[in-house]
């Protein structure tokens, strides 16, 4: 199906329509639902409870429990609503009820704080019998329940739901207001047409689409909502399908077929390299550097992933790559995320191939060049001409003004960092692109497949010879100055520190305040030491001189933000210092302690936490203490976060699953990917793909193809 056209096709229309649409919602409330959920009916659906109540599970006052939900008929026998005084900031109202056909009668209270007390005048008065719901409290030896949930008289009991889902909040709108919303949301789902294969349908005992979306919102038990249900599990199949639709064809707009393939003429050069390196290539590295070579020289365009731990040794593979790929004197580039990273790369790969006379060129962003608009321009004209052949850079690469004279091979480093837009654009450079990812974040099989669909794999797991195990410590803020001290001896013994500072989430500002903050303390704390600082917010000439201070000695400490999570490769440094460790995810702290233990030197990394960490989040910061393998860290992290803090898709926009909870639906993506093979292969199904691929609109896979 390369021909295939992204249309929504006209049956699916109501699902995109306005919630404006829906009874309930005005303006004010739909610039809420906007931005928290989005703007259509689709968006709605896809806004999944996060556990479900039987109201109708405890009904006696006799047996319920302190914090259970009861549901129960009571008659009211005195009420307490005093005038509602706007000034007041405590307006306690108190009904006081006992319960029907209870044994013997129980004493219920009804209470409300700052009510509108005409409001409860109206609903609660003396004699009256009504059906009341909500979470019974233990207080003062009686029973209460404060603000009920439903207030119903009996012959409206079905106003109370049985099993109600619920969902999370935000400000400005209830559990009620969504439960109405979403079942006037139910309503408007339309028949659409089965995509699914009828032995898929079988195999797992599938319901359709509208039955299990519907089942989800409106459950007929507990049940039906967890993550395991046969609805849930429907709907993460379909998603699983879409994502590996949008997989392939991104792929398939990736590869081609190059007919003009020359034969490998840098053997030499190659082998001069070798001799010139400090070190030898493990047995691990060399097998990864056959397979890409394999992969270049194959009519095929190569689409793979290196992955491999912090430390592995990662970047001598990609530029062997490199001239792998200029052998027939095409050009290739390595994409970075960051000026740092671009910078270190640039330095380490122009020392390599200084004696092999091959030049190589930086280009970073024209707000963060290094460069002024002259020099940035004569190196932009010599990518454009051919002269320059290996390229280290950032975004800049892919901008519009910067074309290639013959690009063969793209290598894009921490990929985690980048969307599938960004890899697309890059193999838009040229004829026959080869793509090589790498990664420094070991992803499990199950997330690869999903996040990047069928890429070729490669791992590196041995780490280079010399390199020691980095010893780890987890202790608590409040043990600072034993740190301090340990700090000042290590720095007499001539060592040098990394001291990492608290990531606060959406604040970058805040992020700034606490790394200078912590740099004066240190700064005050070391009168006779130097220390650099070094921060996202910073210009690329202060960025580069606080690093180099480091490297060389000049300075003992290094203050930074994450912003030196990659890139930074100082042997000598071995004390790596992250402080508020709990705001981490775990495969952010592995590749943070990378930076230490990159020599045969002894290293160690401190992980200091906030006093009251929970069990589950000390055990967390455990498994770094007790192993520092990347893939076990990996699948913890899977586990414990969910793959955007995996994947880095905060910042890449890379994966958003809905339904997909990898840990438990991994087992169904093989056949998930033969169903999308399945429905691309038959021209007739286009009508099937659309319609699936339409109501996952929001992968960014789908997004670019329609733009493609």
């Amino acid at each position: 199906m390369s021909n295939l056209i992204i249309e929504r096709p006209e049956n699916i229309f109501k699902l995109f329509s306005s919630l404006l649409n829906i009874d309930g919602v005005g303006e004010k409330k739909l610039k809420l639902l906007e931005k928290k959920i989005g703007p259509y009916i689709i968006n709605l659906l896809f806004y999944l409870p996060i556990k479900t109540i039987n109201r109708f599970q405890n009904t006696s006052l006799k047996d319920i429990n302190h914090g259970e939900i009861i549901t129960c008929e009571v008659e009211i026998i005195e009420v307490n609503i005093p005038n509602y005084n706007f000034k007041k900031k405590n307006n306690i109202s108190k009904i006081v009820t006992f319960g029907i056909n209870e044994e013997k009668s129980i004493r219920l209270d009804i209470v409300y704080f700052g009510q509108n007390t005409q409001y409860l005048k109206n609903i609660y008065k003396v004699g009256n019998r009504i059906l009341i719901s909500g979470k019974f409290e233990s207080y003062n030896g009686l029973g209460q329940v404060v603000h009920p949930d439903y207030v119903v008289s009996n012959n409206t009991s079905n106003e109370i739901p049985k099993i109600e889902p619920v969902y999370p909040l935000f400000h400005g709108v209830n559990q009620k207001f969504i439960f109405k919303i979403m079942n006037q949301s139910i309503k408007k789902i339309p028949d659409v047409t089965e995509w699914l294969s009828h032995a898929v349908i079988e195999k797992y005992k599938f319901k359709n689409w509208q039955t299990s979306i519907t089942k989800i919102h409106n459950p007929g038990n507990v049940k039906d909502t967890e993550l395991n249900s046969i609805y849930r599990k429907r709907l993460a199949f379909d998603e699983l399908v879409a994502n590996q639709i949008s997989m392939l064809l991104i792929k398939n707009k990736i590869t081609k077929i190059n007919n003009n393939l020359s034969p490998d003429n840098n053997s030499q050069i190659i082998e001069k390299l070798y001799k010139n390196l400090p070190f030898k290539l493990t047995e691990n590295q060399s097998e990864v550097v056959n397979e890409i070579q394999k992969d270049i020289q194959n009519q095929k365009t190569m689409v793979r992933m290196l992955q491999g731990d912090v430390g592995s040794g990662k970047t001598i593979v990609a530029l062997i790559s490199m001239l792998h790929s200029i052998s027939d004197g095409s050009q290739s580039v390595l994409l970075v995320p960051t000026e740092i990273l671009a910078l270190q790369h640039y330095n380490t790969i122009k020392k390599l191939l200084a004696p092999m006379n091959i030049n190589v060129a930086l280009l970073l962003g024209a707000s963060r060049s290094n460069h002024n608009k002259k020099e940035r321009t004569e190196v932009i004209n010599s990518i454009a001409n051919g002269h320059v052949k290996v390229i280290v850079g950032t975004h800049a690469l892919i901008s519009k003004n910067v074309t290639y004279k013959n690009l063969s091979l793209a290598v894009i480093d921490e990929q985690h960092k980048f969307g599938v837009k960004q890899r697309y654009e890059i193999t838009q450079k040229g004829t026959n692109v080869n793509i090589l990812v790498m990664t420094a974040t070991p992803i499990p099989r199950s997330l690869a497949l999903t996040a990047y669909g069928d890429m070729d794999m490669s791992i590196i797991k041995e780490k280079p010879i010399g390199r020691r195990h980095i010893k780890t410590y987890v202790l608590p803020q409040s043990k600072i100055n034993e740190v301090l001290l340990s700090v000042e001896r290590a720095i007499k013994n001539g060592a040098l520190i990394y001291w990492v500072c608290p990531m606060i989430e959406n604040s970058e500002n805040e992020d700034l305040i606490a790394v200078n903050e912590r740099f004066d303390f240190l700064t005050s704390f070391f009168p006779n030491i130097d220390i650099s600082l070094v921060h996202g917010k910073q210009n690329q000439i202060d960025k580069e001189k606080a690093i180099n201070d480091f490297k060389v000695g000049k300075s003992k400490i290094l203050v930074a933000t994450t912003v030196i999570e990659v890139g930074v490769d100082i042997p000598d440094a071995t004390i790596m210092v992250i402080e508020c460790a709990e705001r981490f995810g775990l495969s952010q702290i592995h590749q943070l302690r990378g930076r230490v233990g990159r020599s045969n030197k002894e290293s160690s990394c401190i992980l200091l936490y906030k006093s009251q960490l929970s069990p589950i989040a000390y055990s967390r910061l455990k498994i770094l203490k007790e192993t520092d393998d990347g893939f076990k860290i990996s699948e913890n992290d899977l586990i414990l976060r969910g793959p955007g803090e995996v994947l880095g898709s905060k910042q890449s926009g890379n994966i958003d699953f809905k339904f997909i909870d990898l840990h438990l639906h991994s087992d169904l993506i093989p056949a998930a990917r033969d169903e999308a093979v399945n429905l691309l292969k038959n021209e007739n199904q286009q009508y099937k793909v659309n319609t699936l691929l339409s109501i996952f609109e929001n992968n960014d896979a789908i997004k670019l193809l329609k733009g493609g």
